[in-house]
């Protein structure tokens, strides 16, 4: 079970990740937003092959 410190730490990669994500969309940048998605499904599959 993750301590709160991680936990919290979990949440701010995800909420940078969020806003960067929200970035994209508002500068209209489809293509950088699908290659990185792409890639992050990518590694969650590797990660599964394991």
């Amino acid at each position: 079970m993750p301590t709160d410190i991680q936990f919290k730490d979990e949440l701010r990669k995800e909420e940078i990740k969020l806003e960067e994500q929200i970035e994209m969309l508002k500068n209209k940048e489809y293509d950088k937003m699908l290659a990185k998605f792409e890639r992050e499904l990518k590694r969650v599959r590797e990660s599964l092959q394991d």
